[in-house]
């Protein structure tokens, strides 16, 4: 798991790879993700509501549905994005688990039956990862993908400074 996002990754279930990707293809504000790399086997896509940017790969054989968001959005993604996660959970009849480092007890798939003990205990985890970030990047808030973080907050600090002639 990377340092910049908060992933959860759908799982189980009897849809297909056909019907999990139309299952997506009709949840609000959704389209194609053009900036993804393709990839054999997956399917990109992004939810921006202008307030929130979530990321949706969709993984055949299995099929498994990973969604992120990245640390630097403002706290009201975590509703959005759990909300999105029982969207799909009850449509697709798949379990949730946190990708990231868990307690133990945790480190396992949530049905859908499970849902209010997974969103709490998620987001504990989300603000205990998005004060991770803050500590390291600094607390600006900005609706972003992967991508964009790199290219606006990421590689701006890692990159030297460049002297300008005097």
């Amino acid at each position: 798991m990377g340092f910049e996002a908060f992933r959860v990754e759908l799982r189980g279930g009897r849809a297909t790879y056909a019907e999990a990707g139309d299952a997506v293809g009709q949840l609000p504000h959704v389209k194609p993700d053009q900036l993804s790399i393709p990839t054999p086997g997956s399917t990109f896509f992004v939810i921006d509501d202008g307030k929130h940017v979530i990321e949706i790969e969709l993984m055949d054989s299995p099929v498994r549905l990973s969604c992120r968001f990245t640390l630097c959005h403002p706290p009201s993604v975590d509703a959005v994005f759990l909300s999105l996660l029982r969207e799909l959970m009850s449509r697709l009849a798949m379990e949730a688990k946190i990708c990231d480092d868990v307690d133990p007890e945790h480190a396992r798939a949530f049905s859908l039956h499970e849902f209010a003990a997974f969103s709490a205990i998620t987001a504990r985890y989300m603000a205990a990862r998005r004060k991770e970030w803050i500590a390291a990047f600094g607390n600006q808030l900005i609706a972003a993908t992967m991508t964009e973080v790199y290219q606006r907050i990421i590689l701006p600090r890692c990159q030297p400074a460049i002297e300008q002639p005097t």
